[in-house]
């Protein structure tokens, strides 16, 4: 019985964490994977190349700059991540149409959805974006 027990309880805990919520720092760790440098700015940094507020249904995202090493970048671009506390929340961000509402001067959104966050990667190129490929690689972790 008590075996049985200890099984049962194994088997929650490993569950939980196949669906625990991904974080910024997640996401971050996942771009510098994919061989990107990712370095955490103050959303006032990236506002003021914006038109209107970077909030999505109440949330802030955690903001940081992105750079291919050994570049020499030519504009910058970023990489918004919102967290949300669950995937409902998520989703009904998401639904609601804010996202559609984000802007940021010159720079084109690239956007994903995975369990509880938004990430939106800027880029300054709409029809080729410069990191497309590594920030895809990076959100098929999750």
């Amino acid at each position: 019985m008590q075996l049985c027990c200890i099984s049962i309880s194994l088997l929650m805990v490993l569950s939980a964490c196949g669906n625990r919520n991904i974080s910024a720092e997640d996401v971050q760790k996942a771009l510098q994977h994919q061989g990107l440098e990712v370095t955490k700015i103050n959303l006032g940094t990236a506002e003021q190349y914006e038109g209107s507020s970077l909030q999505l249904n109440g949330v802030f995202p955690e903001a940081f700059e992105l750079a291919l090493p050994a570049a020499d970048m030519a504009n910058r671009e970023f990489v918004f991540i919102y967290e949300y506390s669950s995937e409902e929340e998520c989703k009904s961000a998401n639904q609601s149409g804010g996202i559609s509402s984000l802007r940021m001067v010159d720079l084109h959104p690239n956007i994903r959805q995975k369990k509880n966050v938004v990430v939106i990667y800027w880029s300054h190129n709409k029809e080729n974006p410069l990191m497309i490929n590594q920030f895809t690689k990076a959100m098929d972790e999750f």
